[in-house]
């Protein structure tokens, strides 16, 4: 018998995904992410975070997810 979790993480991995779409809904996809680029960087702990896994990678990506 299965037990009830407390904590489901595809669930929270979708109200992730569903609170994004809502918050660039009608923005083109590509004006979209490179939004979330910027506020990704402009975070206190994600943009050094970022910043120092890319410094790592031989070829990172562009800032507005492409080529």
């Amino acid at each position: 018998m299965k037990q009830k979790k407390d904590f489901d993480c595809v669930e929270m991995k979708w109200e992730a995904q569903r609170k994004l779409r809502e918050q660039y809904a009608g923005i083109p996809e590509r004006e979209a992410r490179r939004m979330q680029w910027e506020r990704t960087m402009a975070d206190p702990i994600l943009g050094p975070f970022l910043a120092k896994v890319l410094s790592k990678v031989s070829n990172p990506p562009a800032p507005h997810g492409h080529p």
